[in-house]
């Protein structure tokens, strides 16, 4: 590998870790909004680990926007520093100076191919199960014997006596139906509560309507216990369904497969667009954020119509390539 080409991927990964880094911070940090309360109360190891499960989740974009921006500004400081003009002095093409391009969006490809089809949906299922875990362990931690307990808005618990998983001589109320549950004993067994001989008080017009049961399960039902949805399913079981021409499974196999389309084209895009003498850094700033989003609107909008015509499955990458390509030649024409 030439000086050249190890010098212009040093500064793609410069740029690209700092990237990284700083959507990081920014997806990460608005995040926390959005977490349960209970979440705040894990050790640092839990909750180091949910932020980074959440990441992972918006990792997808945060690459797009990293590898495209960072080799644009690759493109401007060769341009800014008249480095550029050094390079074609010597007698290097633009088809030599465009290797590393070449070299690091194969590479990227087959990462964004890697974490579209299995690390960002593996990372989805992992969260989901790591929050129902921790709103089970966090309802267990916080229910103190012979003290009213709540579980959510809604929901009071009280029990008479607690070891590890199971509660003595239990009291349920529920303030948004009314409901009055009373159990001898509770065992806790996945996300419910399954209660033994006891009763359950139903509001009537008049006073109340007593039920009495053996068994009961009670669902917590609360806004944090997350289940995994056809959207996280693994790939490979996705294949299996899309034998039965499910159009949502076509849908999502094809924000799977399709993503690695833009990374074909935009390391090219970025870096001629950077070394264009006639435009200003803000400017290409701007057009490579717009093209981001663009791409980003297109994708979520023409997904939603292969849901309705699943025969577009195969029409959507030939459009992708398409626009990219035509993109790339306008970049490429004004560069000369």
């Amino acid at each position: 590998m030439k000086i050249l080409d190890k010098y212009l991927i040093k500064l793609f990964f410069k740029n690209f870790i700092l990237l990284i880094g700083l959507f990081s911070l920014i997806i990460t940090s608005s995040q926390l909004l959005h977490l349960p309360s209970f979440a705040y109360s894990m050790n640092i190891i839990d909750f180091s680990k949910l932020l980074f499960l959440i990441d992972i989740s918006f990792i997808k974009y945060q690459l797009l926007f990293a590898f495209f921006i960072s080799w644009l500004l690759v493109g401007i400081s060769l341009r800014d520093k008249n480095e550029i003009y050094a390079v074609y002095s010597a007698g290097i093409s633009k088809k030599q100076l465009l290797k590393p391009v070449f070299i690091m969006t194969v590479i990227f490809v087959i990462i964004a191919f890697v974490f579209s089809t299995v690390i960002v949906p593996s990372a989805n299922r992992e969260r989901y199960k790591f929050l129902t875990y921790k709103v089970k362990s966090y309802i267990l931690e916080n229910v103190s014997p012979k003290n009213f307990s709540k579980i959510n808005d809604n929901v009071s618990v009280y029990v008479e006596k607690k070891e590890k998983n199971t509660f003595y001589n239990i009291l349920i109320y529920n303030a948004s139906n009314g409901y009055l549950i009373t159990a001898k004993e509770g065992m806790f067994i996945s996300n419910n509560l399954i209660l033994k001989d006891g009763y359950i008080q139903l509001p009537s017009e008049k006073s109340f309507d007593t039920i009495k049961y053996e068994k009961y399960t009670f669902s917590l039902d609360v806004s944090y216990i997350k289940e995994i949805s056809m959207q996280d399913f693994r790939t490979k079981d996705l294949l299996k369904l899309a034998v039965e021409e499910d159009s949502k499974v076509l849908s999502i196999l094809a924000d799977r497969f399709y993503f690695v389309i833009p990374f074909m084209f935009l390391g090219f895009i970025g870096f001629l667009s950077g070394i264009n003498t006639y435009r200003s850094k803000e400017t290409l700033l701007t057009f490579a954020v717009s093209l981001s989003i663009g791409y980003m609107v297109l994708n979520y909008y023409f997904l939603k119509i292969i849901e309705k015509i699943p025969v577009l499955f195969f029409v959507y990458p030939i459009l992708l390539i398409v626009i990219f390509y035509l993109v790339y030649k306008l970049q490429e024409k004004i560069g000369s």
